[in-house]
């Protein structure tokens, strides 16, 4: 095993970094310090915050209480209190944090546009209105959806959703170019207000139960967290890692844009599609089990990429941020604001103000 140390520099000077290469035999793997630094500071600050997010509860307990109890040495009221009531919750903003976290990234590595997230290409809204008819229409003519159950189902509509967009923004055979950021977004945009007008139309159709049931998941909430949230998501989660994992080098790669990406040898439409793939699971999961929590996948992309300082998202990075963002809106909303307030309504306010950051600081560099 050997190290060597080199300076690796970009166009940009607030991107001047140094990394480590790692050496095993023929393998070899790149190590940013600042990286490494920033995705360990986020993973204790993820365990801070899981922790509290636990004790919190009518029977409120400490971060160590909690560390406690999970390793084994709680009472019965204890063991009651936690396992089956705060650390489905806790677990539910972790994974669904994670998970959209992590698909904001890949979706806007694919696009090659900070825009380019699943709740604006329309992902998330084709999952929502799939997931409704679920649960509004489990009686009637979505009693299929509502079989299937609602988790299949949103990744049912995920799918479809990003198929149609892919379809639409395809340039066609005669191009010898991928496709458009610019026209990808322009489409998502479209498609996404077409699917959440369907959704308003079938929330008029409802019976007045179903939409209120609907319309608080539509927000986005952890509240009503069961185990049974918990195993769709871990379980698209972990599928996401190992996958995201074993495709780093072409997903690197990728990121350097379609014509150099195939000159490294990269298939770039199966590893677009691939990922198209696992950030719609990813999506259709989290949103079946919280609901379409705004601006997430926006959001932690952009952080982690500024607090490590990489020229593109890095997923993993982005999904620990994301599990912050989420877990700290419901600890707000749970402590400090409104009882009852739902997650969602607290990440729209702070993302909104970013979006508008963010479009003014594009415009100014489209205008240098």
């Amino acid at each position: 095993m050997t190290t060597e140390t080199k300076p690796e520099t970009t166009a940009a000077p607030t991107l001047e970094r140094r990394h480590l290469v790692v050496r095993i035999g023929p393998s070899s793997w790149v190590v940013r310090p600042r990286m490494v630094a920033v995705t360990l500071t986020g993973l204790a600050l993820m365990l801070l915050l899981f922790l509290l997010s636990v004790g919190v509860s009518d029977y409120p307990l400490t971060p160590l209480d909690v560390a406690r109890i999970l390793l084994g040495g709680g009472t019965r009221i204890e063991n009651v209190v936690v396992l089956s009531d705060s650390l489905p919750r806790a677990l539910v903003s972790v994974l669904v944090g994670f998970a959209l976290g992590t698909a904001g990234a890949l979706s806007q590595l694919i696009a090659r546009n900070p825009l380019a997230t699943p709740d604006i290409l329309g992902i998330t809204a084709g999952s929502s209105a799939a997931a409704v008819a679920a649960i509004a229409f489990a009686n009637s003519w979505g009693a299929w959806l509502a079989g299937v159950g609602v988790p299949a189902a949103a990744l049912i509509g995920g799918l479809v959703t990003a198929i149609v967009m892919y379809v639409l923004a395809w340039p066609g055979r005669k191009a010898n170019h991928g496709i458009n950021p610019l026209r990808l977004v322009l489409i998502g945009v479209g498609v996404t207000w077409l699917l959440q007008a369907l959704t308003s139309f079938l929330l008029t159709r409802a019976d007045i139960k179903d939409v209120a049931r609907a319309q608080v998941w539509l927000v986005g909430s952890v509240s009503q967290s069961t185990w049974s949230s918990v195993w769709p998501v871990a379980i698209a989660v972990v599928l996401g890692i190992v996958v995201i994992t074993m495709m780093s080098r072409q997903i690197d790669a990728l990121s350097l844009g379609q014509d150099m990406a195939r000159g490294l040898g990269v298939r770039t439409t199966a590893v677009s599609t691939t990922v198209l793939l696992v950030a719609v699971g990813l999506t259709a999961m989290a949103v079946s089990a919280a609901g379409p929590i705004a601006f997430i996948a926006l959001l932690a992309p952009q952080i982690g990429m500024r607090l490590a300082r990489t020229p593109v998202p890095t997923p993993l990075l982005a999904g620990v941020i994301g599990a912050i963002l989420v877990l700290a809106g419901d600890l707000l909303c749970r402590t400090i604001l409104p009882n009852g307030l739902p997650v969602g309504i607290v990440t729209a306010a702070v993302g909104g103000p970013f979006l508008i950051y963010l479009m003014i600081s594009m415009s100014r560099k489209a205008t240098v």
